[in-house]
C-alpha cells in the first residue's frame, strides 16, 4: 500500500480511488466520486459531500502488488 498526496492537479487521475483524510480529529476513509477545480466530491454528509484538498492533507490510497 502507497499513500500519494492529493492535489487539485492530480485529483482527476484519482477518481475511483479511497482517500485517507482527516476531520473533527478522526481519520476517515471515502472513495473519490467526482473532482473540482479546488476539491473532490465524497460520500460524507457533515463535509456536504465535497472535500476541499487545498487546504487539508489528503491521502490516495493505492495498493501495489507485487512490489
Amino acid at each position: 500500500m502507497e499513500l500519494i498526496r492529493l492535489t487539485a492537479k492530480n485529483a482527476h487521475e484519482y477518481i475511483g480511488y479511497d482517500i485517507l483524510f482527516r476531520t473533527r480529529g478522526i481519520h476517515i476513509v471515502k472513495k473519490i466520486l467526482g473532482v473540482s477545480n479546488t476539491g473532490v466530491k465524497i460520500d460524507h454528509s457533515d463535509l456536504h459531500n465535497n472535500l476541499q484538498v487545498i487546504s487539508r492533507k489528503v491521502f490516495v490510497i493505492v495498493n501495489r502488488h507485487g512490489v
